[in-house]
């Protein structure tokens, strides 16, 4: 299925690593044209590297920015919008989980979660939707978790801002749809990303990779007995920003193997 989305110009906030980095190898496969942002410049251009050659080059544009941070946001969207001349669809990705408890977590951890999770949101959506408004349609994809309808003691503040950019995404898809701009999340469940390999290597170093994800799959109930994979998400992701979805807004797509157990 031919999914157009050729010389469309996809914003990717992070797209360093996991599921960011894959989906922005789709893209470029698509023959899209992507903007992919993360803080360290290092891992940046590494990541430029292992997505380009000689081919593509042109398709893919770079810059550092803390998507916690309201100038660095706008900043990287005016650029890709100068270095692109328009932007198609925003991908909402950037962003880390905290495991904690509730009377475990500091206020510096509330505020990293809040800013990560909800502002980073809503900063690249603020900057971006001009664009979206002048070409007369857009795409906006937010990452979210099965956390937001279905949160677990253990990661509190995670679920706390999940649920609230659940809430988000339903109100801007009322109010972005009179400007053709659709709006939806994806809830993740368990995918194999940086996070949970940095989660394997300190909590099991010596056991085989294969096994420990078995093992997670089993202890979480998984019922396709799995982990997911970051080109999984990408599969989604793709959908909806194609034209192919030019009916779907306000949805919760769930990625998740199955695990969640709500309606």
């Amino acid at each position: 299925m031919d999914l157009n989305l050729k010389d469309k110009v996809v914003v990717v906030m992070g797209g360093t690593a996991g599921i960011g980095f894959e989906t922005t190898r789709m893209l470029l496969e698509e023959g899209a044209k992507v903007a992919i942002c993360g803080r360290s410049q290092d891992r940046l251009d590494k990541a430029i590297e292992k997505l380009t050659d000689d081919s593509n080059r042109d398709h893919l544009f770079g810059m550092t920015c803390d998507v916690s941070k309201r100038k660095d946001v706008e900043a990287f969207i005016n650029a890709t919008g100068e270095y692109f001349d328009r932007i198609d669809v925003l991908v909402n990705n950037a962003g880390r989980s905290i495991m904690s408890h509730f009377f475990d977590i500091t206020d510096e951890q509330w505020q990293e979660q809040i800013n990560l999770k909800y502002f980073a949101v809503i900063y690249a959506v603020q900057a971006v939707v001009p664009f979206m408004k002048a070409q007369g349609k857009g795409r906006i994809i937010n990452m979210n978790a099965t956390l937001s309808k279905e949160p677990e003691p253990h990661m509190v503040a995670t679920a706390a801002t999940r649920a609230g950019l659940l809430n988000l995404t339903k109100s801007l898809s009322h109010e972005l749809a009179k400007d053709n701009i659709l709006i939806n999340t994806i809830s993740l469940g368990l995918i194999k990303t940086d996070q949970w390999e940095r989660r394997r290597l300190e909590r099991a170093p010596d056991l085989d990779p294969e096994v420990y994800y078995k093992e997670l799959a089993e202890n979480r109930k998984i019922p396709l007995a799995r982990v997911g994979l970051p080109e999984e998400v990408g599969n989604v992701i793709l959908f909806l920003a194609s034209e192919r979805a030019s009916y779907v807004t306000g949805a919760n797509i769930e990625v998740s193997g199955g695990l969640s157990k709500v309606l």
